[in-house]
């Protein structure tokens, strides 16, 4: 063979072996720039989701309607994956009764400030308070109102604009008849506790706007814009029809120009999505965190929190979802190099007090005593009726599991709207029985006898967060169902409120003078 083909085939392979490498290399690359995540990123009931970058950490706080903690944070570094790290308040300020919506995060100089509506007690106004923290972790101080204003004030968000004043906006006019929804804005002072000079609105009905709700605004300066990012129409069940608009102004102050069509709407495998906030990352990269409804659970597991990109039409100024106009099932990671958890089973052994915490309850009631002692969780009812500690569901397909010693109450487990609106499986000394309170009124639907068992496991399956089944076992391994009627599950459509999505879990007797004794809960996820 001559020496130059020689020469000349080991410098073809050596070629070959170069490109064969750098396509390897750049498949791989392709490969981690393609990984994704899917929505929700906070599983269950997390309405009115405000979102802060703060360095390299994001926080994120929700609604919880009539629920205490008011106001779950999470913590997260990648966008995706989410750890419950605290409460606003473990329990409501004293001023304040109901309707715990829409907290606003906001960061300055190392004070974390949140500003949220509520109700106050001696009149039922829905107001605006601001509370602060120096460490997120560890609840907020209350400062109680600062915007209250006519009927209604709700969904306060507050913006920095280039020269460091503080601005703060809210949604005004819904309870006044005869007159257009606005939103409202006004200088906040330095230390963003309090009101500067006169309020302006932000809702321009000449400029092409529809004046169909206008509510959950959240402000950015890009450019020589203001954008102000908005929702509409229906939030809060089944018929709802909530959509995200954009408008924009030079001045912050008036000239607000609507972009005509939704930028967000429903899909059809999430719907009415909206009442969001935006952060940026450290790359300037916009994202949008909201509520959405599954098409499936729907309001009977709640608006939860989702998140898609924002990107810019560099022609016309205008934003718009990366991943067109609905909600992103799936899409690409925020950051390489991470991977979002599956979501995964849930135990609580009584074993420690880690979820004491974040156990729920009904703040229009008496919050149950609860307490760990020898490895298991005692309950001791405050108020007569049904005393709830619970918490969210994270999906309408699971399984609810506990042990609970006899007694002469009824105590188990179960789904909590209100005190009006309750389904439940419980045992007492003497029977096992499922039964729901629907209206205020309750109907016991089965009972079977459960006389001389000194414990009961108790079950209830969901789907859909609707359909149920019921089961009591002595060993936690044979069941026995409890039927209803003839139906294969039973219906519980009644249970889901307007705007609010049922809890699960500790079901006690408000007659009891004696604690409902549990040995742990469990709850299965069908994946």
């Amino acid at each position: 063979m001559p020496r130059f083909f020689q020469i000349d085939k080991l410098y073809f392979l050596l070629i070959a072996s170069f490109f064969f490498a750098f396509g390897c290399t750049t498949e791989t690359v392709q490969q981690e720039e393609e990984k994704t995540y899917t929505n929700p990123v906070i599983m269950g009931d997390f309405p009115d989701p405000s979102i802060i970058r703060v360095e390299d950490t994001f926080y994120a706080v929700g609604t919880t309607n009539d629920f205490a903690p008011n106001y779950p944070i999470y913590e997260s570094t990648d966008l995706v994956n989410w750890t419950r790290i605290a409460s606003v308040f473990s329990e409501p300020p004293a001023w304040a009764s109901e309707d715990f919506w829409a907290p606003e995060l906001f960061y300055k100089e190392g004070t974390f400030y949140v500003y949220y509506t509520t109700k106050r007690k001696d009149n039922g106004i829905a107001c605006i308070g601001v509370a602060t923290a120096e460490d997120i972790t560890k609840g907020f101080t209350d400062h109680g109102i600062i915007i209250e204003w006519g009927e209604e004030a709700i969904d306060a968000y507050v913006f920095q604009d280039e020269d460091d004043k503080l601005y703060i906006s809210w949604k005004a006019y819904g309870l006044t008849e005869g007159r257009d929804i606005e939103i409202l804005s006004s200088e906040l002072s330095a230390d963003g506790l309090s009101l500067v000079g006169e309020h302006w609105t932000l809702t321009d009905f000449t400029q092409g706007w529809t004046g169909a709700g206008d509510e959950g605004q959240s402000i950015v300066k890009r450019g020589e814009y203001y954008y102000m990012f908005y929702s509409i129409g229906g939030c809060c069940d089944n018929k709802c029809d909530y959509r995200v608009m954009v408008s924009r102004s030079k001045d912050l102050h008036e000239g607000w120009e609507q972009f005509p069509e939704p930028i967000l709407q429903g899909g059809e495998e999430w719907r009415c999505p909206g009442h969001g906030t935006l952060v940026q990352t450290a790359d300037n990269r916009d994202f949008y965190m909201y509520h959405s409804y599954n098409a499936t659970d729907f309001e009977f597991i709640g608006r939860q929190g989702m998140l898609d990109e924002i990107v810019w039409d560099e022609e016309t100024a205008w934003p718009h979802f990366k991943n067109g106009n609905t909600p992103s099932e799936e899409a690409l990671l925020p950051f390489q190099n991470t991977q979002q958890e599956k979501i995964t089973n849930w135990e609580d052994d009584s074993s420690s007090d880690k979820n004491l915490a974040f156990w729920e309850w009904d703040v229009k009631v008496a919050k149950p005593n609860a307490k760990l002692e020898n490895g298991e969780l005692l309950i001791l009812p405050s108020h007569t009726g049904v005393n709830f500690l619970g918490l969210r569901p994270k999906m309408g397909d699971y399984s609810m599991v506990t042990e609970v010693k006899l007694s002469e109450s009824q105590n188990g487990i179960g789904v909590y709207s209100n005190q009006e609106h309750v389904l439940a499986i419980t045992t007492s000394n003497s029977e096992v029985q499922v039964y729901k309170i629907q209206e205020g009124n309750k109907e016991v639907l089965a009972k079977e006898s459960s006389t001389g068992i000194a414990s009961i496991f108790l079950k209830y399956e969901a789907r859909d967060g609707r359909y149920y089944k019921f089961y009591w076992s002595t060993d936690e391994t044979n069941w026995q169902e409890m039927k209803i009627g003839n139906a294969e599950e039973f219906d519980a459509s009644f249970i889901a409120q307007w705007g609010f999505s049922p809890r699960a879990g500790f079901i006690v007797d408000g007659k009891s003078t004696s604690p409902a004794v549990y040995s742990f809960l469990k709850v299965g996820y069908v994946k």
